[in-house]
């Protein structure tokens, strides 16, 4: 081999390892060429910090993915298929905020309620989760609001997607029971279309204890924004900017979100005291 086939095989072996390692996630947060690189605070790594949400309805944006969605009495399948209605499998997409496949379930009948999962796949592709028993515990069942976002390595860009079913699960009716609570909620501005940002005071709900929040899924804290009209499909995610309040008696958690249509919404937040646990607050935006 002479030495210009010797270059031009070096060069497309080169190019051939660059585009390979665009592929590759090379942090929990995200990829090489996605703008969401990860903040050191206090030793650690955390994701989204300083992000502005936005609330988008993955029906409309038209996604090329169909999600499939069945529920049983403890646990339950996804289906995420491509354009060409083959399935995405485990070794196809990244890593983000620590995990492959981030599905929320928004509870509208039965009981109102929400959780943050993630499934995991099998080898034919079919993503499989179970309902943790917080969420289990009192809960009669009813209809289920699925909304799924996960990063392809090929696009390296994330998809959203939603799906809905019924559930069914034998149990009496009783509240979700939280371990924490919101003490206050406070934003800059109600109106549609602005940027907020909300800022949510924590306390334990036993008042002789403190809330000491841990990272979850790469952040302090996670929030998840509903309608509170089922017609109305649709969510934002955002995760918590580090203004230097979170680790005081009380911490207060801070998210940006740009203000949707005028409307009544639910703000969850997850957070991490040891154990997963849920808040939930009202917004409403005016015009």
């Amino acid at each position: 081999m002479n030495k210009r086939r010797q270059l031009i095989l070096i060069s497309f072996l080169a190019l051939g390892l660059f585009i390979l390692l665009k592929s590759l996630p090379d942090t929990h947060c995200a990829l090489l060429h996605v703008d969401h690189q990860p903040v050191l605070d206090r030793g650690l790594e955390f994701c989204g910090v300083n992000e502005e949400a936005n609330f988008y309805s993955p029906t409309d944006l038209q996604f090329p993915v169909k999600a499939e969605i069945k529920f049983n009495q403890k646990d339950g399948e996804l289906r995420l298929a491509k354009s060409d209605g083959k399935l995405f499998y485990d070794y196809e997409i990244a890593v983000s905020h620590t995990q492959k496949v981030h599905l929320h379930l928004k509870q509208n009948t039965g009981r109102t309620d929400y959780i943050h999962i993630h499934p995991v796949s099998d080898d034919s592709g079919v993503w499989h989760f179970k309902f943790p028993e917080e969420f289990l515990k009192g809960n009669p069942g009813g209809e289920l609001q699925a909304y799924i976002d996960f990063v392809p390595l090929r696009s390296g860009r994330t998809i959203l997607a939603e799906a809905k079913g019924t559930w069914s699960h034998e149990s009496e009716l009783s509240d979700r029971v939280s371990r924490n609570k919101i003490v206050s909620l406070t934003t800059n501005t109600n109106k549609t279309g602005e940027s907020a940002t909300l800022r949510f005071k924590l306390s334990t709900a036993n008042p002789s204890s403190i809330l000491k929040l841990k990272p979850i899924m790469g952040a302090l804290g996670h929030a998840v924004v509903f309608s509170t009209d089922p017609k109305k499909t649709g969510y934002a995610h955002m995760h918590p900017s580090l203004e230097g309040q979170e680790y005081e008696t009380q911490p207060t958690l801070a998210f940006k979100l740009k203000l949707p249509a005028a409307g009544d919404y639910e703000i969850w937040i997850n957070i991490n005291d040891g154990e997963n646990d849920y808040l939930v607050a009202p917004l409403r935006v005016t015009n």
